[in-house]
């Protein structure tokens, strides 16, 4: 694996790290919501909607991860 190919899949497993995080992020704010109650419909929806667009990041990144992988191998 030449230098620049070693660099560009660390930079895919930061960017899996760090999405895989918000995810989590907005997941525990979600359950909070969920949990205390309240009546913040509309923020429950914003939040399921970024979880959406952060689980389909996540694929996207892994697939990519993937690909560079088996070019490689």
């Amino acid at each position: 694996m030449n230098f620049i190919t070693k660099k560009i899949l660390e930079f895919q497993y930061k960017k899996l790290d760090d999405s895989k995080k918000r995810l989590n992020q907005h997941l525990e704010k979600r359950d909070s919501l969920i949990n205390s109650n309240s009546d913040s419909k509309k923020e429950l929806e914003k939040i399921e909607k970024y979880i959406g667009i952060w689980n389909k990041n996540i694929q996207k990144i892994e697939k990519e991860i993937k690909k560079i992988e088996d070019n490689e191998s």
